[in-house]
């Protein structure tokens, strides 16, 4: 009687166990999307931030070859480039051509996935940009990675 309550308490245990490892492994592959997410809107922060006043565009070439284009202003007391809603990157709109960019990581085996990268520049003062930028893996059910920055235009 002891073994056969000892094999039904090891089989829940491990039934248990069994269950658990499908949704760790869905969870790591969304956490994995979520930092490349985050890599890919610090790379799109930093070329913002390093180009110089009155350059009105940069480049950003992909994995796969694709040259996109970076536009680097905003207009004086508005925005421009990807709609925002409560200061967050709006993937329900339409992307906006030259602030939004679909971007091509190459991984092993020749697997590439492909992201959703959007930005928004603003300058409500003049002399102050603030930058939002936003990028997610191009499928149903991921969560974008959002950073937001401020950055003086020295005029």
């Amino acid at each position: 009687m002891e073994l056969l309550v000892a094999i039904v308490v090891l089989t829940v245990g491990v039934a248990g166990c069994v269950s658990a490892i499908p949704f760790a492994i869905k969870t790591n592959f969304s956490n994995r999307q979520q930092s490349n997410s985050t890599v890919l809107a610090q790379m799109v922060m930093e070329k913002l931030l390093s180009a110089p006043s009155g350059v009105a565009s940069t480049s950003i070439t992909d994995c796969a070859g694709t040259a996109n284009t970076v536009n680097t202003t905003g207009s004086a007391g508005g925005g421009s480039g990807a709609s925002l809603v409560s200061g967050a990157v709006d993937y329900s709109q339409t992307a906006v051509a030259g602030y939004s960019m679909n971007y091509t990581t190459c991984g092993s085996n020749g697997q590439q996935m492909v992201y959703d990268v959007r930005w928004n520049i603003q300058a409500p003062t003049g002399n102050v940009k603030l930058l939002t930028v936003s990028a997610k893996l191009k499928r149903a059910g991921t969560l974008p990675a959002t950073i937001r920055s401020m950055i003086g235009t020295g005029d």
